[in-house]
């Protein structure tokens, strides 16, 4: 077996290079925040080493409370550092208060001279601060599963090893003793540990890959000005045909050219995303809404009947007839052409072609009203007009 300062020597120098890798992971893409906080955990974990090393030569009370004291830092940080990657929130009161609460637990029996009892309690405080890691990863399942799954095996296996390390302590060395205990659970957490750290450190980083990729196809697929899909995602939510009883709403915002010439595009994107506000309010949980073009938005309602399509379509005219109004001072309306999927189901490109021709049945009608086509038997612009919902303040 390896002495005791060689396996503290090896912790010390995997923790350290982890956490540069980490460091620079995280400067390179500063979208995940977690890394950072992982990162420092590996610092203050290397710090811990070096000072225990210390302590294995010459036993002090400092050098012990200092430290267990960083390593429970650094758990602190990797737990926070868990709990911002599954929440995507600040983790500093998450830090803060795990390192206050295991630090006192460690500093207490250290104070009163029962240096043994503090190993002891340093090693349950640790123990349970992985517990918690790996509990957030696992919690985070849904993001990665394979990845967090791992990442939360290999932390509880950590943690259960420090469970007989604290063990052992107080029945074999007792509240009182000279330097760092060392028995057989000692050696295996530690070589543990060795060899938990560098596939830590892989699936750390591959889990930042993964979120990566996946913002990048989530932006891939969204328009960033509405936030709603794009052409690209609603052709990808249907690759195929649509079921039966769907119904496709296509909405076109009346004279949006002029509003772009008079009042600026900057403008002009403010009357689209009232339009998206509009048109997310009220939307099916099974509905896809995707803006397709410059002011155009297609909505896909299943298992709706076309007369519950007009009525929907309506209220998100008049919605945002009001908005318009009351947040730009601006009297904007929109056109709207529907069409049904039919009994045996179309393509979304035949959908929304028929959807089209309502809506353009609608502008030469005098916009600012709903028409109706349906897919199953094209009607004729005398049959649609009849459909049409004419807005009375037209």
């Amino acid at each position: 077996m390896l002495d005791f300062a060689s396996l503290l020597v090896a912790i010390g120098f995997s923790t350290a290079f982890l956490a540069a890798i980490l460091l620079a992971a995280w400067r390179m893409s500063r979208r995940d925040g977690f890394l950072l906080h992982c990162a420092t955990g590996a610092f203050l974990v290397a710090a811990s080493v070096g000072l225990s090393t210390v302590d294995g030569f010459r036993p002090s009370a400092w050098a012990q409370g200092l430290g267990l004291g960083l390593l429970l830092a650094g758990e602190a940080c990797f737990y926070g550092g868990a709990a911002q990657f599954r929440l995507g929130t600040s983790p500093s009161r998450r830090i803060v208060l795990a390192t206050v609460i295991s630090v006192t637990l460690l500093l207490l029996p250290l104070l009163a001279g029962y240096n043994g009892l503090a190993y002891a309690a340093g090693f349950t405080a640790s123990a349970v601060l992985i517990f918690l890691i790996a509990h957030q990863y696992w919690l985070a399942r849904d993001q990665a599963p394979m990845t967090t799954l791992g990442i939360a095996a290999l932390y509880l296996l950590v943690g259960l090893s420090f469970l007989p390390r604290a063990v052992l302590v107080l029945l074999r060395d007792g509240l009182v003793v000279a330097g760092p205990p060392r028995n057989w659970a000692q050696d295996l957490s530690i070589m543990l540990i060795i060899g938990s750290i560098p596939a830590l450190g892989a699936l750390t980083m591959a889990l930042s890959q993964i979120r990566t990729a996946q913002a990048h196809r989530r932006e891939a697929l969204t328009d960033f000005l509405t936030g709603l899909m794009n052409r690209r995602a609603l052709f990808e939510a249907y690759p195929t045909r649509l079921p039966p009883a769907c119904v496709a709403v296509l909405f076109d915002l009346d004279e949006f050219k002029t509003i772009n010439d008079t009042q600026g595009h900057a403008f002009g994107d403010r009357v689209l995303s009232l339009f998206a506000t509009a048109l997310k309010q009220d939307l099916p949980a099974s509905a896809s809404a995707a803006r397709i073009g410059g002011e155009e938005f297609a909505l896909i309602l299943r298992e709706t009947s076309v007369e519950t399509a007009i009525h929907h379509a309506d209220n998100v005219r008049t919605r945002f007839v009001r908005l318009a109004a009351d947040e730009a001072h601006l009297a904007c309306t929109v056109s709207a052409g529907i069409a049904s999927s039919g009994a045996d189901g179309m393509t979304v490109d035949q959908v929304l072609a028929d959807a089209d021709r309502a809506l353009y049945e609608a502008k030469r009608a005098g916009r600012n009203r709903v028409v109706v086509r349906h897919a199953c038997h094209a009607a004729s612009s005398a049959g649609s007009m009849a459909a049409a919902l004419d807005n009375a303040d037209a």
